[in-house]
């Protein structure tokens, strides 16, 4: 069977053969977990999870005291705990000194 290269520009999904679709292997998922699936992969999901909590309150309530010094209240560290965890997770990998133990 011939190759058909069909560039993103010129063609839309609607025009692409059925017969084309039939052959495609690989290519990369957007937003597809790091992890091959399974038990571990679930279980990678949890224990991010929960050291990107720890990791946001501990590094968010020292980034919050830095900034403000004494004058930090507990809603100044709520919001950097909240922008850290999504620094985190944005970054998709653990604090320096987390053990990786999924892979």
């Amino acid at each position: 069977m011939k190759r058909q290269e069909i560039s993103p520009s010129s063609a839309s999904f609607a025009a692409v053969a059925d017969e084309a679709l039939s052959t495609v292997a690989g290519g990369v998922q957007r937003g597809a977990p790091a992890s091959g699936g399974g038990i571990m992969g679930f279980f990678d999901g949890i224990y991010k999870g929960i050291v990107f909590d720890v990791g946001s309150n501990k590094g968010g309530t020292e980034m919050a005291n830095a900034m403000y010094g004494k004058h930090a209240t507990a809603k100044d560290r709520a919001r950097a705990s909240a922008a850290m965890k999504q620094f985190l997770v944005a970054g998709n990998k653990l604090p320096k000194g987390a053990p990786n133990l999924f892979g």
